[in-house]
C-alpha cells in the first residue's frame, strides 16, 4: 500500500511538473465573449477572469465584438481581434487560425525565434511588431518594427516587384495590341520563385495562394497597432 502511495505521489508530481513546464503566458485583459479550447475540449472555456493560463496545445477564440490580449512567459505580447483564433502548437511556435492578431514579440538574442504559422506561410520572428491579417482568402502581414523571415511551408513563393504594377499600368495607357507578347516579357522580368524572403520595418504583403504582392499599409491598420501599446495595461 504504501508502494502504492509513493509511486502514484511520484506519478502525480511528473504530471504536475510536466504540465507547468508547457505554461506558455495568460490572457491579462479581455473584452466580449473570449474562449480556451484545451487539447481534445470541443466546447470550450469562457473566460470570465484575467489571468486565464495558457499552454502547449491551447487555442484561443474571440466571438464578434470581442478582443483579448495575452502576454506570454518571455514578456511578448499577443491581441486578437475579434472572430479570431490563435492556436499555440508550442512555447516557439503560433498558428492564427482565422482573424487577425497583432504581435508584439520580444528579442530572444541567439536563441532560435518564435514561428507564426498562417495558411501556408511560416512568419520567423526576432523582435518585432507585426499584425497578421487572415480574415479571407488572401493572407496579409503588415510589419511595423523589425524583420520578417517569409518562409513558403512547401514548394515556393512568386514573388512579383512593385515595379511589374507600374510599368504594367503605364503600358495599359499606352498601345494594348501588344498585351499578349508585354505580358509575357513582364512575367519573366519581373517576378521571382522564392522559397523564402525578408520583410523590412513598414513592409506589407498580400499572399494569395503562392503569389506574393507589395501592398501599403493603410490608416485604420496604423490604428490597430496602438492596441499593443495598451496590451499590458
Amino acid at each position: 500500500m504504501k508502494r502504492f502511495i509513493i509511486s502514484s505521489l511520484v506519478f502525480f508530481l511528473f504530471t504536475a511538473s510536466a504540465y507547468s513546464s508547457d505554461h506558455v503566458g495568460e490572457i491579462n485583459r479581455f473584452t466580449g465573449d473570449v474562449k480556451v479550447y484545451s487539447q481534445g475540449s470541443v466546447q470550450g472555456n469562457k473566460v470570465l477572469e484575467e489571468g486565464v493560463k495558457l499552454f502547449v496545445n491551447d487555442i484561443v477564440k474571440t466571438k464578434r465584438n470581442a478582443l483579448a490580449h495575452v502576454s506570454f512567459a518571455d514578456g511578448s505580447r499577443a491581441v486578437l481581434k475579434e472572430r479570431s483564433t490563435l492556436e499555440i502548437e508550442g512555447i516557439q511556435g503560433l498558428n492564427v487560425q482565422n482573424g487577425k492578431v497583432l504581435f508584439n514579440i520580444k528579442k530572444r538574442g541567439r536563441l532560435r525565434g518564435l514561428m507564426v504559422k498562417a495558411k501556408s506561410v511560416v512568419i520567423g520572428v526576432k523582435g518585432t511588431k507585426f499584425l497578421v491579417d487572415n480574415s479571407s482568402e488572401q493572407l496579409n502581414i503588415f510589419l511595423k518594427e523589425g524583420t520578417l523571415l517569409i518562409q513558403a511551408e512547401e514548394g515556393e513563393f512568386v514573388k512579383y516587384s512593385k515595379k511589374e504594377k507600374d510599368q504594367f499600368e503605364s503600358y495599359k495607357d499606352g498601345e494594348l495590341g501588344e498585351f499578349d507578347k508585354y505580358k509575357e516579357k513582364i512575367d519573366t522580368e519581373f517576378k521571382e520563385f522564392v522559397k523564402e524572403f525578408e520583410m523590412s520595418a513598414g513592409a506589407a504583403i498580400s499572399v494569395d495562394g503562392k503569389e506574393v504582392r507589395d501592398i501599403v499599409i493603410p490608416p485604420e491598420i496604423e490604428e490597430e497597432f496602438k492596441l499593443l501599446d495598451n496590451s499590458d495595461q
